[in-house]
């Protein structure tokens, strides 16, 4: 935009350059090198974890458990991030398995006390 166009809209002229010639600055670009990734089998871990405290309860929950071992292994051998969704897999896994199971005890044993108030003598 000229001079005189700022000046017809009521901005007076440009403030001049503050920057000396010379070369501009380059565009950024992605680092050559990025971080470490995240473990594929703590995702898949946490995944399993997830699915076996609400669909396959008792086949998620173990195999969240042994993935996320597994996956603790790998992560401290190759260096790559992961290592607290192995964790929480793992955690996450045997807190299901045990309210599966102390679930289960209580239903048994609910249904042993209301099978002996219907027959006393049993």
């Amino acid at each position: 935009m000229s001079q005189a166009a700022w000046q017809q809209q009521g901005w007076g002229a440009p403030a001049p350059s503050q920057h000396a010639p010379g070369p501009q600055p380059t565009a950024w670009s992605a680092p050559t090198h990025p971080g470490p990734t995240t473990s594929t089998l703590a995702v898949l871990a946490i995944i399993a974890a997830v699915c076996g405290a609400t669909i396959l309860p008792i086949i998620g929950s173990i195999a969240a458990m042994v993935m996320g071992a597994i996956a603790l292994g790998r992560i401290k051998r190759t260096g790559e991030d992961g290592r607290l969704l192995a964790i929480w897999a793992i955690i996450l896994g045997a807190v299901t398995i045990v309210a599966m199971l102390s679930a289960t005890i209580t239903g048994i044993a609910m249904i042993v006390q209301l099978a002996e108030q219907v027959q006393p003598g049993l």
